[in-house]
């Protein structure tokens, strides 16, 4: 091999390739209002957005590659409540989309569109079971179709969070009118604000709907045929001040600024670039063959070695857990994350003692038993993978 790479004329360090990037989601990844008018902004949004001011995940992975041409494809549609993404995959198929990594931010509309109607339980909201099964839909047809697509999938933004800040500013009349998230403010189908108990039922049920979104979105990945990365709860986590938003628009949709903190908070959560997310690579002129008595070096073909230190296999977790791995390489190890079947949990931090340490918070996953690995990388893209173990929660 170093025979046959000597007679080659030096190639870049790495292969150009293609990376292309599908955007699945609701007004947020339109980009609607952010751009000073009640409609969409697509270049302003957080996923697929050419706004250097926002730097979309688009832009952050062009910027982490520049040997790689990323191209993107925004099927996000204004309003869409998530048994409507099933439809726009359809879309993206019919158009000969081919994604590498698709990404799927929803559920604010489950909680606060004007059209979702009243349902059993008296909210406006839609309900568990509708929602988990649509979430289930969705992975299942990404797997049909793009069954290589790694699945981006962040939580739900906290619009609780969102009113809190909204409540007290001309913003509430416009909310009013609009009818945005009716149950969250704590008002009935048609408007009328809630008293007692009522309301202090409307309220809480608001909270715990997008706590079991969350739990559905979370788990529906962690089942994914496609290696599919949660968010932990980022976004749900995420405060949204009035500087965040259009308040010369609707006080409710994202300006520039949130979608920035958007595009920021994601990257961070997903562990982006993901080392695994191979670009596809596009051909390249064929060189002149040059003799050249210079051997070329080996490249390192060896993976870390890597295995979980705590906690111990069959351990409960309460309130949150912190994983702890040891991670060795004949180079060096440059990441170990955490991960939950194919979702991963997050990226470690590596402590003082050479540990790689990562704490989790727990309330976004349901009950049940989980089977942890560590993935341990180096710097040249290989990867060591740990003996799993489980945790009940």
């Amino acid at each position: 091999m170093a025979l046959l790479a000597g007679l080659l004329t030096a190639a870049p360090s790495q292969a150009a390739g293609t990376q292309s990037l599908l955007a699945l989601g609701d007004s947020i990844t339109r980009g609607n209002a952010s751009c000073g008018y009640a409609r969409d902004c697509v270049p302003n949004n957080w996923a697929t957005g050419t706004n250097t001011a926002v730097n979309s995940i688009a832009a952050r992975l062009r910027a982490s590659d520049p040997s790689t041409t990323v191209t993107t494809d925004n099927y996000a549609k204004s309003g869409l409540l998530i048994t409507g993404v099933a439809a726009r995959i359809d879309a993206a198929i019919a158009a000969g989309v081919d994604p590498d990594i698709v990404t799927l931010l929803i559920g604010g509309n489950d909680l606060c569109n004007p059209d979702n109607g009243v349902k059993g339980d008296t909210y406006t909201m839609t309900t568990v079971p509708g929602f988990t099964s649509a979430a289930t839909g969705i992975m299942n047809k990404i797997a049909a179709a793009w069954p290589q697509a790694t699945v981006l999938v962040a939580s739900v933004p906290n619009v609780a969070s969102e009113w809190n800040n909204v409540k007290s500013t001309d913003g509430a009349a416009i909310w009013a009118s609009q009818g945005f998230c009716r149950t969250t403010r704590g008002v009935d189908a048609n408007g009328n604000q809630l008293t007692g108990t009522a309301y202090t039922n409307s309220v809480a049920a608001a909270a715990a709907r997008a706590t079991d979104y969350n739990s559905a979105l979370a788990s529906a990945c962690a089942a994914a045929a496609n290696d599919c990365v949660w968010d932990g709860g980022a976004v749900s986590r995420m405060p949204i001040p009035l500087s965040d938003l259009n308040t010369d628009v609707d006080y409710f949709h994202p300006n520039a600024t949130g979608q920035a903190k958007i595009a920021a908070t994601t990257w961070n959560a997903w562990g982006l670039p993901l080392t695994g997310t191979a670009p596809t690579p596009t051909p390249t002129p064929t060189r002149t063959p040059t003799p050249t008595p210079t051997p070329t070096s080996s490249p390192d073909t060896v993976a870390p070695s890597v295995r979980i230190t705590s906690p111990a296999t069959g351990t409960t977790a309460g309130a949150s857990v912190t994983f702890i791995a040891s991670a060795t390489d004949n180079v060096a190890v440059t990441r170990v994350s955490f991960w939950s079947g194919s979702t991963k949990l997050g990226d470690a931090t590596k402590a003082s003692d050479g540990s790689w340490r990562l704490t989790v918070s727990t309330s976004a996953y349901p009950a049940g038993t989980y089977s942890i690995t560590a993935r341990a990388s180096d710097a040249a893209g290989n990867e060591g993978r740990s003996t799993a173990i489980t945790i009940t929660r």
